[in-house]
């Protein structure tokens, strides 16, 4: 009798998991339609984990048909999720000059700039230009200390979400804060030249605000779709975006911005590194929402996620030969 009391406890536990699963898998499905419904759409390894465990369960407990919807949900899931490990990975590249760019949204309230500086100045021969998002009007300290390393720099500081600076090895032959398309949450926009390289670098840095509401999430997407229009009309400039996206891969508005931009997502295939929260000793359980994105002609050497700087944001360095 206890056994079966048991046995039926636990059953009763994995169909609410399966209904849940099953509830937020339909609302990720209608991300396109509304902006709350898009934000289930970002858990969707997560989603093929949990359904895999109820599938376990269910066989356990020989519930075939609770099992059969649990196999079909780690399936629907589990597809965008098995063509990301499946990509081919790209060949090692070996070229004489590359280019490395660390972005780091650095979170409105840190504590201690002091790691930020002592990290970068550590690592700044292997680095050419620095990005900081959230960065308020304490940074200019910031700025100023690494400005003999990196003397180049474009600041927009104020005390909210949307501060933004850029720091270069190199001259900048343009560089300007912009808020297109809406006026408001600026980005940056810089060209600059690499030592024996004749097409410049066209670079934007972005802070997109946070999906919270759909206001919010109209401007995030507006945001997108102006940046896209300008990578792809750069004909005398090769773009790299990089920056704080708020927004995963599993998204339909991240394979909008590739498909508009032209550009390549650097992630390493076959990993899923987070980049928000920093949370259990970065285990890998949190969101990749920091991006880097280039065109084609640009081939990936490396990207690195971290360390754990002092934010609820992991740093993202990523590099590209030329």
């Amino acid at each position: 009798m206890a056994q079966a009391s048991f046995r039926q406890g636990v059953a009763k536990r994995f169909v609410a998991l399966i209904v849940l699963l099953l509830m937020a898998t339909v609302f990720a499905a209608l991300a396109t339609q509304h902006w709350f419904l898009e934000l289930f759409s970002h858990f969707t390894p997560h989603y093929c984990v949990f359904a895999l465990l109820g599938l376990i369960g269910f066989t356990l407990l020989r519930a075939w048909r609770w099992a059969t919807l649990a196999l079909a949900l780690a399936l629907w899931n589990g597809y965008p999720v098995a063509r990301a490990l499946m990509q081919a990975e790209a060949p090692a590249i070996k070229t004489s000059r590359q280019f490395t760019v660390f972005h780091f949204n650095v979170s409105l309230h840190h504590e201690q700039p002091r790691r930020i500086v002592s990290y970068l100045q550590r690592n700044a021969k292997n680095i050419d230009v620095v990005i900081f998002l959230e960065a308020t009007s304490e940074f200019d300290v910031v700025l100023d200390e690494l400005k003999e390393l990196f003397p180049h720099q474009i600041k927009y500081l104020e005390d909210s979400p949307f501060g933004i600076a850029m720091a270069s090895k190199h001259a900048f032959d343009f560089g300007a804060i912009s808020r297109e398309p809406s006026n408001m949450f600026p980005h940056i926009e810089a060209t600059l030249k690499l030592p024996g390289r004749d097409t410049p670098l066209a670079l934007y840095a972005v802070h997109a605000p946070p999906p919270i509401s759909g206001e919010m999430a109209g401007h995030r997407n507006r945001k997108f779709e102006h940046i896209a229009r300008k990578t792809a009309a750069q004909p005398q400039a090769t773009p790299v975006v990089v920056g704080d996206f708020n927004l995963t891969p599993w998204s339909p508005y991240f394979q909008r911005f590739i498909a508009a931009s032209g550009l390549r997502d650097a992630r390493t295939p076959r990993r899923f590194d987070h980049t928000w929260p920093v949370t259990f000793d970065n285990a890998n359980i949190g969101l990749a929402i920091d991006h880097s994105f280039a065109h084609p002609s640009l081939p990936l050497v490396k990207r690195t996620i971290g360390p754990d700087l002092g934010s609820d944001h992991l740093p993202v360095t990523v590099t590209f030969g030329y």
